[in-house]
Protein backbone atom coordinates (compact mmCIF):
# COMPACT_ATOMS: atom_id res chain seq x y z
CA UNK A 1 0.00 0.00 0.00
CA UNK A 2 2.75 2.42 1.05
CA UNK A 3 4.73 1.41 -2.02
CA UNK A 4 1.77 2.16 -4.29
CA UNK A 5 1.27 5.58 -2.68
CA UNK A 6 4.99 6.31 -3.01
CA UNK A 7 4.92 5.34 -6.69
CA UNK A 8 1.88 7.53 -7.31
CA UNK A 9 3.49 10.48 -5.55
CA UNK A 10 6.73 9.91 -7.44
CA UNK A 11 4.82 9.67 -10.71
CA UNK A 12 2.91 12.86 -9.89
CA UNK A 13 6.17 14.68 -9.11
CA UNK A 14 7.70 13.45 -12.38
CA UNK A 15 4.64 14.64 -14.31
CA UNK A 16 4.76 18.04 -12.61
CA UNK A 17 8.49 18.34 -13.36
CA UNK A 18 7.87 17.36 -16.99
CA UNK A 19 5.22 20.07 -17.35
CA UNK A 20 7.46 22.60 -15.61
CA UNK A 21 10.38 21.83 -17.93
CA UNK A 22 8.28 21.87 -21.12
CA UNK A 23 7.82 24.89 -23.35
CA UNK A 24 4.08 24.52 -22.93
CA UNK A 25 4.37 25.61 -19.28
CA UNK A 26 5.69 29.00 -20.43
CA UNK A 27 2.47 29.47 -22.40
CA UNK A 28 0.15 28.77 -19.46
CA UNK A 29 -0.04 32.43 -18.31
CA UNK A 30 -1.14 33.44 -21.82
CA UNK A 31 -3.75 30.66 -21.95
CA UNK A 32 -5.10 31.58 -18.51
CA UNK A 33 -5.30 35.28 -19.40
CA UNK A 34 -7.03 34.54 -22.72
CA UNK A 35 -9.58 32.23 -21.10
CA UNK A 36 -10.23 34.60 -18.17
CA UNK A 37 -10.74 37.71 -20.33
CA UNK A 38 -12.93 35.85 -22.83
CA UNK A 39 -15.26 34.74 -20.01
CA UNK A 40 -15.57 38.06 -18.18
CA UNK A 41 -19.05 39.63 -18.03
CA UNK A 42 -19.69 41.38 -21.34
CA UNK A 43 -19.56 45.17 -20.81
CA UNK A 44 -21.76 47.66 -22.63
CA UNK A 45 -20.57 48.18 -26.19
CA UNK A 46 -19.15 44.67 -26.64
CA UNK A 47 -20.54 41.24 -27.51
CA UNK A 48 -19.51 37.68 -26.57
CA UNK A 49 -17.66 37.49 -29.90
CA UNK A 50 -15.81 40.73 -29.09
CA UNK A 51 -14.85 39.31 -25.68
CA UNK A 52 -13.42 36.16 -27.25
CA UNK A 53 -11.36 38.26 -29.64
CA UNK A 54 -10.22 40.53 -26.80
CA UNK A 55 -9.32 37.49 -24.72
CA UNK A 56 -7.23 35.97 -27.49
CA UNK A 57 -5.54 39.30 -28.13
CA UNK A 58 -4.70 39.68 -24.42
CA UNK A 59 -3.35 36.12 -24.53
CA UNK A 60 -1.18 37.01 -27.53
CA UNK A 61 0.32 40.01 -25.69
CA UNK A 62 1.00 37.86 -22.61
CA UNK A 63 2.37 35.08 -24.80
CA UNK A 64 4.85 37.44 -26.43
CA UNK A 65 6.07 38.40 -22.95
CA UNK A 66 6.24 34.96 -21.31
CA UNK A 67 5.88 32.07 -23.78
CA UNK A 68 8.96 30.26 -25.06
CA UNK A 69 7.59 30.19 -28.59
CA UNK A 70 8.37 32.28 -31.65
CA UNK A 71 6.06 35.22 -32.29
CA UNK A 72 4.73 33.61 -35.47
CA UNK A 73 3.74 30.42 -33.62
CA UNK A 74 1.86 32.43 -30.98
CA UNK A 75 -0.03 34.26 -33.71
CA UNK A 76 -0.70 31.10 -35.72
CA UNK A 77 -2.33 29.55 -32.65
CA UNK A 78 -4.33 32.75 -32.05
CA UNK A 79 -5.68 32.80 -35.62
CA UNK A 80 -6.56 29.11 -35.41
CA UNK A 81 -8.46 29.56 -32.13
CA UNK A 82 -10.35 32.56 -33.50
CA UNK A 83 -11.20 30.64 -36.68
CA UNK A 84 -12.48 27.54 -34.88
CA UNK A 85 -14.56 29.65 -32.46
CA UNK A 86 -15.90 31.88 -35.30
CA UNK A 87 -14.70 34.99 -33.47
CA UNK A 88 -14.33 37.30 -36.47
CA UNK A 89 -16.56 39.66 -38.45
CA UNK A 90 -17.72 37.85 -41.60
CA UNK A 91 -19.26 39.17 -44.82
CA UNK A 92 -22.33 37.43 -46.22
CA UNK A 93 -22.93 36.76 -49.90
CA UNK A 94 -25.30 39.73 -50.06
CA UNK A 95 -22.84 42.13 -48.39
CA UNK A 96 -23.96 42.09 -44.75
CA UNK A 97 -21.24 42.32 -42.08
CA UNK A 98 -22.06 40.05 -39.16
CA UNK A 99 -20.20 38.17 -36.45
CA UNK A 100 -19.10 34.84 -37.90
CA UNK A 101 -20.86 32.79 -35.20
CA UNK A 102 -24.18 34.18 -36.54
CA UNK A 103 -23.62 32.75 -40.02
CA UNK A 104 -26.51 30.51 -41.20
CA UNK A 105 -28.78 31.98 -38.52
CA UNK A 106 -32.07 33.59 -39.53
CA UNK A 107 -33.16 37.20 -39.14
CA UNK A 108 -36.33 39.20 -39.75
CA UNK A 109 -35.85 41.37 -42.84
CA UNK A 110 -37.34 44.78 -43.62
CA UNK A 111 -39.83 43.13 -45.98
CA UNK A 112 -41.28 41.17 -43.09
CA UNK A 113 -39.84 37.84 -44.27
CA UNK A 114 -37.32 35.64 -42.50
CA UNK A 115 -33.89 35.32 -44.13
CA UNK A 116 -30.76 33.32 -43.47
CA UNK A 117 -27.28 34.87 -43.23
CA UNK A 118 -25.51 33.23 -46.16
CA UNK A 119 -21.98 32.60 -44.93
CA UNK A 120 -19.89 29.77 -43.51
CA UNK A 121 -18.90 30.36 -39.84
CA UNK A 122 -15.62 28.41 -40.02
CA UNK A 123 -14.78 28.99 -43.68
CA UNK A 124 -15.68 32.67 -43.45
CA UNK A 125 -13.57 33.02 -40.30
CA UNK A 126 -10.60 31.47 -42.09
CA UNK A 127 -11.03 33.89 -44.99
CA UNK A 128 -10.79 36.72 -42.46
CA UNK A 129 -7.81 35.10 -40.70
CA UNK A 130 -5.73 35.12 -43.90
CA UNK A 131 -6.94 38.52 -45.13
CA UNK A 132 -3.89 40.24 -43.61
CA UNK A 133 -1.63 38.39 -46.03
CA UNK A 134 -2.99 40.47 -48.91
CA UNK A 135 -2.45 43.72 -47.03
CA UNK A 136 -0.10 46.20 -48.77
CA UNK A 137 1.65 47.06 -45.52
CA UNK A 138 2.76 43.45 -45.02
CA UNK A 139 4.07 43.31 -48.59
CA UNK A 140 5.93 46.60 -48.16
CA UNK A 141 7.84 45.26 -45.16
CA UNK A 142 8.38 41.87 -46.84
CA UNK A 143 9.89 43.52 -49.92
CA UNK A 144 12.03 45.87 -47.84
CA UNK A 145 13.53 42.90 -46.00
CA UNK A 146 14.79 41.49 -49.31
CA UNK A 147 16.24 44.89 -50.22
CA UNK A 148 18.04 44.77 -46.88
CA UNK A 149 19.33 41.30 -47.76
CA UNK A 150 20.82 42.74 -50.94
CA UNK A 151 22.51 45.51 -48.91
CA UNK A 152 24.01 42.87 -46.63
CA UNK A 153 24.94 40.36 -49.36
CA UNK A 154 26.78 42.84 -51.59
CA UNK A 155 28.65 44.35 -48.63
CA UNK A 156 27.36 47.79 -49.58
CA UNK A 157 26.08 48.51 -46.08
CA UNK A 158 29.41 47.64 -44.51
CA UNK A 159 31.28 49.71 -47.08
CA UNK A 160 29.11 52.75 -46.35
CA UNK A 161 29.58 52.33 -42.59
CA UNK A 162 33.37 51.97 -42.92
CA UNK A 163 33.55 55.02 -45.19
CA UNK A 164 31.66 57.10 -42.65
CA UNK A 165 33.88 56.00 -39.76
CA UNK A 166 36.98 56.67 -41.88
CA UNK A 167 35.91 60.18 -42.83
CA UNK A 168 34.48 61.21 -39.46
CA UNK A 169 36.40 59.13 -36.92
CA UNK A 170 39.01 61.73 -35.97
CA UNK A 171 37.33 62.39 -32.62
CA UNK A 172 35.07 60.63 -30.15
CA UNK A 173 32.12 62.64 -31.35
CA UNK A 174 33.11 61.99 -34.95
CA UNK A 175 32.90 58.24 -34.38
CA UNK A 176 29.53 58.67 -32.68
CA UNK A 177 28.18 60.76 -35.54
CA UNK A 178 29.55 58.27 -38.08
CA UNK A 179 27.54 55.50 -36.43
CA UNK A 180 24.45 57.75 -36.41
CA UNK A 181 24.89 58.56 -40.08
CA UNK A 182 25.36 54.90 -40.98
CA UNK A 183 22.05 54.06 -39.29
CA UNK A 184 20.41 57.03 -41.00
CA UNK A 185 21.58 55.99 -44.48
CA UNK A 186 20.48 52.37 -44.07
CA UNK A 187 17.18 52.90 -42.23
CA UNK A 188 14.92 53.60 -45.27
CA UNK A 189 15.91 50.30 -46.89
CA UNK A 190 16.18 47.85 -43.98
CA UNK A 191 12.87 47.63 -42.07
CA UNK A 192 14.24 45.46 -39.28
CA UNK A 193 16.03 47.60 -36.72
CA UNK A 194 17.54 44.40 -35.32
CA UNK A 195 18.86 43.28 -38.72
CA UNK A 196 20.22 46.77 -39.42
CA UNK A 197 21.74 47.36 -36.01
CA UNK A 198 22.79 43.80 -35.21
CA UNK A 199 23.71 42.59 -38.68
CA UNK A 200 25.40 45.60 -40.28
CA UNK A 201 26.25 48.41 -37.85
CA UNK A 202 27.09 46.33 -34.77
CA UNK A 203 29.98 44.47 -36.49
CA UNK A 204 31.48 47.87 -37.40
CA UNK A 205 31.10 49.11 -33.81
CA UNK A 206 32.61 45.85 -32.57
CA UNK A 207 35.58 46.29 -34.95
CA UNK A 208 36.13 49.83 -33.65
CA UNK A 209 36.04 48.56 -30.05
CA UNK A 210 38.49 45.74 -30.82
CA UNK A 211 40.86 48.11 -32.61
CA UNK A 212 41.03 50.21 -29.43
CA UNK A 213 42.21 47.18 -27.38
CA UNK A 214 39.22 47.40 -25.07
CA UNK A 215 38.92 44.27 -22.94
CA UNK A 216 35.63 42.71 -24.03
CA UNK A 217 35.48 40.68 -20.80
CA UNK A 218 36.63 43.44 -18.49
CA UNK A 219 33.23 44.75 -17.44
CA UNK A 220 32.25 48.41 -17.61
CA UNK A 221 34.30 50.62 -19.90
CA UNK A 222 33.53 54.28 -20.71
CA UNK A 223 34.72 54.10 -24.32
CA UNK A 224 32.97 50.84 -25.12
CA UNK A 225 29.93 52.07 -23.24
CA UNK A 226 29.83 55.30 -25.24
CA UNK A 227 30.02 53.48 -28.58
CA UNK A 228 27.33 50.88 -27.80
CA UNK A 229 25.05 53.47 -26.21
CA UNK A 230 25.34 55.83 -29.20
CA UNK A 231 24.83 52.96 -31.65
CA UNK A 232 21.81 51.65 -29.74
CA UNK A 233 20.20 55.10 -29.51
CA UNK A 234 20.95 55.89 -33.17
CA UNK A 235 19.29 52.62 -34.17
CA UNK A 236 16.09 53.62 -32.38
CA UNK A 237 16.10 57.22 -33.62
CA UNK A 238 16.70 56.21 -37.24
CA UNK A 239 13.87 53.66 -36.90
CA UNK A 240 11.50 56.50 -36.06
CA UNK A 241 12.46 58.65 -39.05
CA UNK A 242 11.10 56.43 -41.85
CA UNK A 243 7.95 54.36 -42.17
CA UNK A 244 10.23 51.60 -43.49
CA UNK A 245 12.71 51.99 -40.61
CA UNK A 246 11.06 49.46 -38.31
CA UNK A 247 8.60 46.61 -38.91
CA UNK A 248 5.98 48.05 -36.55
CA UNK A 249 5.87 51.49 -38.19
CA UNK A 250 3.42 50.54 -40.96
CA UNK A 251 1.01 49.32 -38.28
CA UNK A 252 1.00 52.82 -36.78
CA UNK A 253 0.23 54.34 -40.18
CA UNK A 254 -2.44 51.72 -40.88
CA UNK A 255 -4.19 52.30 -37.54
CA UNK A 256 -4.09 56.08 -38.06
CA UNK A 257 -5.76 55.61 -41.44
CA UNK A 258 -8.48 53.28 -40.12
CA UNK A 259 -9.31 55.37 -37.01
CA UNK A 260 -8.70 58.96 -38.14
CA UNK A 261 -9.30 58.48 -41.86
CA UNK A 262 -5.99 60.18 -42.77
CA UNK A 263 -3.25 59.06 -45.13
CA UNK A 264 0.13 59.02 -43.37
CA UNK A 265 2.54 57.66 -45.96
CA UNK A 266 6.29 57.73 -46.53
CA UNK A 267 6.59 61.45 -47.30
CA UNK A 268 4.28 62.61 -44.45
CA UNK A 269 6.20 60.43 -42.01
CA UNK A 270 9.63 61.72 -43.09
CA UNK A 271 8.55 65.37 -43.13
CA UNK A 272 6.90 65.15 -39.71
CA UNK A 273 9.72 63.20 -38.05
CA UNK A 274 12.66 64.97 -39.71
CA UNK A 275 13.25 68.04 -37.50
CA UNK A 276 12.97 66.50 -34.00
CA UNK A 277 14.68 63.24 -34.98
CA UNK A 278 17.63 64.84 -36.78
CA UNK A 279 18.09 67.29 -33.91
CA UNK A 280 18.12 64.40 -31.44
CA UNK A 281 20.72 62.57 -33.55
CA UNK A 282 22.89 65.70 -33.23
CA UNK A 283 22.32 66.21 -29.50
CA UNK A 284 22.50 62.73 -27.97
CA UNK A 285 26.12 61.79 -28.89
CA UNK A 286 27.63 64.82 -27.07
CA UNK A 287 25.20 64.30 -24.19
CA UNK A 288 26.30 60.67 -23.84
CA UNK A 289 29.96 61.70 -24.11
CA UNK A 290 29.40 64.13 -21.24
CA UNK A 291 28.04 61.33 -19.05
CA UNK A 292 30.47 58.56 -20.07
CA UNK A 293 33.71 60.49 -20.84
CA UNK A 294 35.31 58.04 -23.36
CA UNK A 295 38.97 58.10 -24.44
CA UNK A 296 40.04 56.87 -27.89
CA UNK A 297 43.40 56.08 -29.54
CA UNK A 298 42.59 57.52 -32.97
CA UNK A 299 45.83 56.43 -34.67
CA UNK A 300 45.18 52.80 -33.78
CA UNK A 301 41.56 53.07 -34.85
CA UNK A 302 42.54 54.60 -38.19
CA UNK A 303 44.89 51.69 -38.94
CA UNK A 304 42.20 49.10 -38.19
CA UNK A 305 39.52 50.79 -40.31
CA UNK A 306 42.01 51.22 -43.18
CA UNK A 307 42.83 47.51 -42.98
CA UNK A 308 39.14 46.56 -43.21
CA UNK A 309 38.71 48.95 -46.15
CA UNK A 310 41.56 47.25 -48.02
CA UNK A 311 40.01 43.84 -47.33
CA UNK A 312 36.79 44.91 -49.07
CA UNK A 313 38.58 45.95 -52.27
CA UNK A 314 37.02 48.00 -55.06
CA UNK A 315 33.29 48.57 -55.28
CA UNK A 316 31.67 45.69 -57.17
CA UNK A 317 29.25 45.80 -60.08
CA UNK A 318 26.52 44.35 -57.85
CA UNK A 319 27.02 47.20 -55.38
CA UNK A 320 26.63 49.71 -58.23
CA UNK A 321 23.44 47.98 -59.42
CA UNK A 322 22.12 48.02 -55.87
CA UNK A 323 23.02 51.68 -55.39
CA UNK A 324 21.12 52.65 -58.54
CA UNK A 325 18.08 50.63 -57.44
CA UNK A 326 18.09 52.17 -53.95
CA UNK A 327 18.31 55.72 -55.31
CA UNK A 328 15.41 55.01 -57.65
CA UNK A 329 13.37 53.63 -54.74
CA UNK A 330 14.10 56.67 -52.61
CA UNK A 331 13.06 59.07 -55.39
CA UNK A 332 9.83 57.15 -56.05
CA UNK A 333 9.01 56.88 -52.33
CA UNK A 334 9.55 60.56 -51.63
CA UNK A 335 7.77 61.55 -54.84
CA UNK A 336 4.88 59.13 -54.41
CA UNK A 337 2.22 61.90 -54.55
CA UNK A 338 3.63 63.10 -57.88
CA UNK A 339 4.42 59.77 -59.56
CA UNK A 340 1.25 58.06 -58.35
CA UNK A 341 3.09 54.83 -57.53
CA UNK A 342 2.31 53.26 -54.17
CA UNK A 343 5.26 52.68 -51.81
CA UNK A 344 4.55 48.94 -51.73
CA UNK A 345 4.68 48.71 -55.52
CA UNK A 346 8.05 50.52 -55.48
CA UNK A 347 9.50 48.09 -52.93
CA UNK A 348 8.11 45.07 -54.79
CA UNK A 349 9.51 46.41 -58.05
CA UNK A 350 12.92 46.77 -56.39
CA UNK A 351 13.21 43.10 -55.43
CA UNK A 352 12.10 42.02 -58.92
CA UNK A 353 14.71 44.33 -60.51
CA UNK A 354 17.44 43.14 -58.12
CA UNK A 355 16.59 39.55 -58.99
CA UNK A 356 16.69 40.26 -62.74
CA UNK A 357 20.06 42.01 -62.30
CA UNK A 358 21.42 38.94 -60.44
CA UNK A 359 22.10 40.98 -57.30
CA UNK A 360 19.70 38.62 -55.55
CA UNK A 361 18.91 35.04 -56.54
CA UNK A 362 15.62 33.28 -55.97
CA UNK A 363 17.50 31.12 -53.48
CA UNK A 364 18.37 34.28 -51.51
CA UNK A 365 14.69 35.20 -51.37
CA UNK A 366 13.57 31.72 -50.35
CA UNK A 367 16.22 31.46 -47.62
CA UNK A 368 15.59 34.94 -46.19
CA UNK A 369 13.69 33.42 -43.27
CA UNK A 370 13.51 36.72 -41.38
CA UNK A 371 11.49 38.24 -44.23
CA UNK A 372 9.04 35.33 -44.33
CA UNK A 373 8.76 35.21 -40.54
CA UNK A 374 8.08 38.95 -40.28
CA UNK A 375 5.60 38.75 -43.17
CA UNK A 376 3.65 36.07 -41.30
CA UNK A 377 3.46 37.74 -37.90
CA UNK A 378 2.92 41.22 -39.32
CA UNK A 379 0.06 40.04 -41.56
CA UNK A 380 -1.43 38.21 -38.56
CA UNK A 381 -1.20 41.32 -36.41
CA UNK A 382 -2.86 43.36 -39.15
CA UNK A 383 -5.77 40.89 -39.19
CA UNK A 384 -6.12 41.13 -35.40
CA UNK A 385 -5.93 44.93 -35.46
CA UNK A 386 -8.57 45.20 -38.20
CA UNK A 387 -10.90 42.80 -36.41
CA UNK A 388 -10.46 44.58 -33.07
CA UNK A 389 -11.76 47.68 -34.83
CA UNK A 390 -14.52 45.86 -36.74
CA UNK A 391 -15.92 44.27 -33.57
CA UNK A 392 -15.78 47.50 -31.58
CA UNK A 393 -13.00 46.49 -29.16
CA UNK A 394 -10.65 49.33 -30.13
CA UNK A 395 -13.39 51.94 -29.68
CA UNK A 396 -14.36 50.42 -26.32
CA UNK A 397 -10.76 50.57 -25.03
CA UNK A 398 -10.43 54.10 -26.40
CA UNK A 399 -13.60 55.12 -24.55
CA UNK A 400 -12.22 53.65 -21.33
CA UNK A 401 -8.91 55.50 -21.74
CA UNK A 402 -10.61 58.77 -22.61
CA UNK A 403 -12.87 58.90 -19.56
CA UNK A 404 -10.06 60.16 -17.27
CA UNK A 405 -9.20 62.99 -19.71
CA UNK A 406 -12.61 64.12 -20.91
CA UNK A 407 -12.37 67.50 -19.13
CA UNK A 408 -8.96 68.40 -20.60
CA UNK A 409 -8.30 70.32 -23.82
CA UNK A 410 -7.52 68.32 -26.99
CA UNK A 411 -3.87 69.46 -26.92
CA UNK A 412 -3.39 68.42 -23.28
CA UNK A 413 -5.07 65.08 -24.05
CA UNK A 414 -2.71 64.55 -27.00
CA UNK A 415 0.44 65.17 -24.96
CA UNK A 416 -0.83 63.09 -22.02
CA UNK A 417 -1.67 60.14 -24.26
CA UNK A 418 1.75 60.41 -25.94
CA UNK A 419 3.53 60.39 -22.57
CA UNK A 420 1.52 57.44 -21.31
CA UNK A 421 2.27 55.57 -24.54
CA UNK A 422 6.01 56.34 -24.23
CA UNK A 423 6.42 55.06 -20.68
CA UNK A 424 4.20 52.01 -21.23
CA UNK A 425 7.23 50.63 -23.11
CA UNK A 426 8.57 49.55 -19.73
CA UNK A 427 6.03 46.71 -19.88
CA UNK A 428 7.32 45.28 -23.18
CA UNK A 429 10.39 43.53 -24.55
CA UNK A 430 9.40 44.10 -28.18
CA UNK A 431 8.73 47.39 -29.95
CA UNK A 432 6.38 45.68 -32.40
CA UNK A 433 4.39 44.08 -29.56
CA UNK A 434 4.08 47.50 -27.92
CA UNK A 435 2.80 49.02 -31.16
CA UNK A 436 0.28 46.24 -31.74
CA UNK A 437 -1.03 46.30 -28.17
CA UNK A 438 -1.36 50.05 -27.65
CA UNK A 439 -1.27 52.09 -30.88
CA UNK A 440 -4.88 51.33 -31.83
CA UNK A 441 -6.43 51.96 -28.39
CA UNK A 442 -4.47 55.21 -27.93
CA UNK A 443 -5.57 56.43 -31.37
CA UNK A 444 -9.15 55.51 -30.53
CA UNK A 445 -8.94 57.46 -27.26
CA UNK A 446 -7.48 60.42 -29.14
CA UNK A 447 -10.27 60.29 -31.68
CA UNK A 448 -12.91 60.38 -28.93
CA UNK A 449 -11.14 63.26 -27.15
CA UNK A 450 -10.84 65.32 -30.34
CA UNK A 451 -7.04 65.18 -30.51
CA UNK A 452 -5.50 66.61 -33.72
CA UNK A 453 -5.13 63.46 -35.88
CA UNK A 454 -1.76 64.17 -37.50
CA UNK A 455 -0.24 65.47 -34.25
CA UNK A 456 -1.17 62.36 -32.27
CA UNK A 457 -0.12 60.14 -35.18
CA UNK A 458 3.38 61.62 -35.43
CA UNK A 459 3.84 61.48 -31.64
CA UNK A 460 2.86 57.80 -31.50
CA UNK A 461 4.98 57.16 -34.62
CA UNK A 462 8.09 58.70 -33.04
CA UNK A 463 7.59 57.32 -29.54
CA UNK A 464 7.03 53.77 -30.82
CA UNK A 465 10.76 53.43 -31.57
CA UNK A 466 12.22 56.14 -29.33
CA UNK A 467 10.70 54.63 -26.19
CA UNK A 468 13.10 51.73 -26.70
CA UNK A 469 15.81 53.78 -24.96
CA UNK A 470 14.13 53.10 -21.59
CA UNK A 471 15.33 49.53 -21.09
CA UNK A 472 18.19 47.25 -22.23
CA UNK A 473 15.66 44.65 -23.44
CA UNK A 474 13.22 46.78 -25.48
CA UNK A 475 14.17 45.25 -28.85
CA UNK A 476 16.72 42.88 -30.39
CA UNK A 477 19.25 45.51 -31.46
CA UNK A 478 19.27 47.15 -28.01
CA UNK A 479 19.69 43.76 -26.33
CA UNK A 480 22.69 43.01 -28.59
CA UNK A 481 24.45 46.23 -27.57
CA UNK A 482 23.48 45.90 -23.90
CA UNK A 483 24.86 42.34 -23.78
CA UNK A 484 28.37 43.65 -24.51
CA UNK A 485 28.68 44.48 -20.82
CA UNK A 486 30.38 47.88 -21.17
CA UNK A 487 27.48 49.46 -19.25
CA UNK A 488 25.89 47.79 -16.24
CA UNK A 489 22.13 47.22 -16.41
CA UNK A 490 21.32 49.70 -13.59
CA UNK A 491 23.37 52.36 -15.37
CA UNK A 492 21.71 51.51 -18.69
CA UNK A 493 18.32 52.15 -17.09
CA UNK A 494 19.59 55.48 -15.72
CA UNK A 495 21.07 56.57 -19.05
CA UNK A 496 17.89 55.42 -20.77
CA UNK A 497 15.78 57.58 -18.48
CA UNK A 498 18.06 60.58 -19.08
CA UNK A 499 17.87 59.99 -22.83
CA UNK A 500 14.08 59.77 -22.52
CA UNK A 501 14.01 63.18 -20.80
CA UNK A 502 16.02 64.68 -23.69
CA UNK A 503 13.81 62.98 -26.29
CA UNK A 504 10.56 64.14 -24.70
CA UNK A 505 11.95 67.65 -24.14
CA UNK A 506 12.99 68.07 -27.79
CA UNK A 507 9.78 66.48 -29.09
CA UNK A 508 7.49 68.65 -26.96
CA UNK A 509 9.38 71.85 -27.78
CA UNK A 510 11.08 71.85 -31.19
CA UNK A 511 8.81 69.12 -32.52
CA UNK A 512 5.64 70.91 -31.48
CA UNK A 513 6.87 74.12 -33.10
CA UNK A 514 7.64 72.26 -36.33
CA UNK A 515 4.22 70.59 -36.44
CA UNK A 516 2.59 73.94 -35.76
CA UNK A 517 4.38 75.30 -38.83
CA UNK A 518 3.12 72.31 -40.82
CA UNK A 519 -0.41 73.09 -39.65
CA UNK A 520 -0.93 69.75 -37.93
CA UNK A 521 -2.67 71.34 -34.94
Amino acid sequence: MATNIHCRVGGWKSWVQLVRDSRFASALPAIIIAFAVAHLPVPDGLTPTSMRLLGVFAGVVMGLLTADYDMSIVLAVALLVLTLTSSFMCTTTDGHHIECDRCRSVYHGKSGHWHEYQCDPIGGSFDVAISGFSNKVAWLVFSAFHIGKAVEKTGFGRRVSLALVTSMGRSTLGIGYAVCLAELVLAPFIPSNTARGGGIVYPIVESVIMSLDIDTDGGENPTGGFLVMVASTANLLSSSLFITGMAGNPIVASKATSIFGIEFGFSDWVVGASVPTLLLLCILPPALRLFLRPRVNYAQLSREIRRQHLEMGQISSNELKLCGTLLTCLVLWVGSPYFGIDATVVAYMAIVVLTLLDVLTWDDIVKNYKAWDTFFWLASFITLAEQLSALGVTDWIGNSLSQSLHESSPLVCTLTLALAYFFSMYLFSSISSHVVAFAGPFFAAGNILGCPPKLLTILIALFSSMAGVLTPFSTGSVAIYASCGYISQPRWFLLGLLSAVVIIGITFSVGMLWWKILGWY
